[in-house]
């Protein structure tokens, strides 16, 4: 027998630990956390928690958890770190956008178009939030002339599908549509293969728990009615070597859940999330406990006209009534005022480590999500790139996935046109090339500069940049602001009439001023 043989009796402790139940839970506490609601959290942690895990070790865990906690006087301050990073590594990798950029110039402008009239960029982004936060999520394309006559993407959510495996490759995917007025009642789309290979899409009704027989006839109609009359149900056959569907796992995925869903990135960070809730907590107690006491002698009380005491409120932690001691010869012993020293410092030391942990954790640099004071390079323009340098990286290995799901999507959406206009469906995966365009931190003074660039180099209109710094400004605010720099620049302004100055255009501009008149 070999020596490093052995037999794990307890094997089933490991598959537990993997299970789609496991899965489950995770995904509930990232929900809940990433609600951003000290309420909903709370309610998390000190109900649903128990009913949503079988692990009585889980179930004590949460119990533990300061956020499952109510004390009573105990201060309760949601910081959020998790929501912060998830929207931090939105701003990432989507604020700046995309574009198709090929030798193909036709194929180009259709899917750039597409792009647009798709609002895909938005798509892009709310993909990147569920990918984060929440492990995966699922691009869908379909085709339904009644809305539309091209092409429709929606983005389906993690809790709303189920993908199917056989022998590691996808059997199934399972799109689960719940009724609004009662949730028991769902409507599953099923993309699936049949005999020939062909790619096909059933509908059954799911009530209960489980699947609606198709024999019952009165319960199938039953819940026919708890969805829109207009849903088609119809059984569909599609001339595809694909499903239409493009599933977006997260790039940390590994064997946790058996490799069926990704990892998001905020897993892990509740704990660091409850230590950062409790330490906030505890230094608004600490300054609270740590005010003004003003301890006073009991004969100052005011009194009554028959002699008793009025007493003060006592909701007043300030106040504080002593008896016997006062010496009416020592006004100091009637009242005495003591300040307490609160050890703020500690607390904060304690704040910023939590949160460097967490940021770190997640592979972002603290600016990447708005904070200063945890990065150790100063916070000039210059550094801008040093100190994001974790988060370029991070970024840089995410969008090469990315681009491959991006890709899919865009090729598949190009096979949905040519079976719709009749045409030869044909593979253009070779032909699409995607190029994101430039991360930008979100400071006031790189996009300014940026801005500055752009009108120097004849590419954007003084107005048209006056507009992007200030999102609030319209056509007629963003000319009154020009009028105004050209005014203090000392460039001659005619009266066109009593309340509307403008600026002699052919004798008076300023060099390289690029100016927008209202009808451009």
């Amino acid at each position: 027998m070999s020596k490093y043989s052995f037999n794990l009796k307890d094997k089933q402790v490991l598959d537990n630990i993997r299970s789609p139940l496991v899965y489950q839970f995770n995904l509930a506490r990232n929900l809940a956390l990433l609600s951003n609601d000290p309420t909903v959290i709370r309610n998390f942690y000190q109900v649903e928690a128990e009913k949503l895990t079988r692990d009585q070790w889980l179930a004590m865990e949460m119990k533990d958890k300061f956020m499952a906690q109510s004390i009573d006087g105990q201060a309760f301050a949601y910081f959020g770190i998790c929501p912060m990073i998830v929207q931090g590594k939105v701003n990432l990798l989507a604020s700046s956008g995309f574009k198709c950029q090929s030798d193909a110039k036709e194929i180009d402008d259709k899917l750039n178009e597409f792009i647009e009239d798709a609002k895909l960029k938005e798509k892009f982004a709310e993909g990147v939030y569920l990918e984060s936060g929440l492990g995966d999520f699922l691009y869908r394309l379909s085709y339904d002339p009644k809305i539309s006559h091209k092409p429709i993407i929606d983005v389906i959510e993690p809790q709303n599908f189920e993908i199917n495996y056989a022998r590691g490759q996808v059997k199934s995917y399972v799109i689960k549509i719940v009724a609004d007025e009662d949730p028991d009642y769902e409507l599953r789309e099923i993309h699936y293969r049949n005999d020939k290979g062909e790619i096909c899409i059933a509908y059954r009704f799911f009530y209960s728990g489980k699947y609606v027989a198709p024999d019952d006839k009165s319960l199938i109609e039953q819940c026919r009615e708890k969805f829109p009359i207009d849903i088609n149900i119809e059984e569909k056959v599609l001339p595809f070597k694909d499903f239409p569907i493009v599933f977006k796992k997260n790039a940390n995925s590994n064997q946790l859940y058996r490799g069926e869903r990704g990892v998001p990135d905020i897993q892990g960070l509740d704990t660091i999330e409850d230590a950062l809730t409790e330490a906030i907590s505890d230094l608004i107690d600490a300054i609270r406990k740590g005010g003004v006491r003003e301890y006073i002698d009991s004969s100052l009380i005011p009194q009554t006209p028959d002699g008793k005491d009025m007493k003060l409120s006592p909701f007043n932690k300030r106040i504080i009534t002593t008896k016997g001691s006062s010496n009416p010869a020592n006004p100091k012993n009637l009242l005495q005022v003591v300040q307490a020293d609160i050890h703020w410092e500690g607390y904060i030391k304690a704040i910023q480590t939590l949160m460097s942990q967490a940021i770190n954790k997640a592979g972002l640099s603290p600016t990447t999500l708005g904070l200063t004071g945890l990065e150790s390079i100063n916070s000039s323009a210059e550094s801008q790139e040093a100190r994001e340098k974790t988060s370029l990286r991070t970024r840089e290995l995410c969008l090469s996935t990315w681009e491959r799901t991006l890709k899919e999507l865009l090729n598949k959406y190009l096979q949905i046109l040519d079976y719709i206009e009749g045409k030869e469906i044909l593979d253009y995966s070779s032909v699409i090339k995607i190029h994101f365009d430039d991360y930008i931190s979100p400071s006031v003074e790189n996009i300014t500069e940026v801005l500055v660039n752009q009108v120097a180099a004849g590419i954007k209109s003084q107005k048209h940049a006056i507009k992007d710094l200030n999102s609030e400004y319209d056509d007629q605010d963003a000319e009154k602001e020009i009028l105004d720099i050209l005014t203090e620049q000392g460039a001659p302004v005619l009266q066109d009439s009593p309340t509307e100055p403008v600026v002699d255009m052919e004798n008076s501009t300023p060099k390289n001023a690029n100016l927008e008149n209202s009808n451009s």
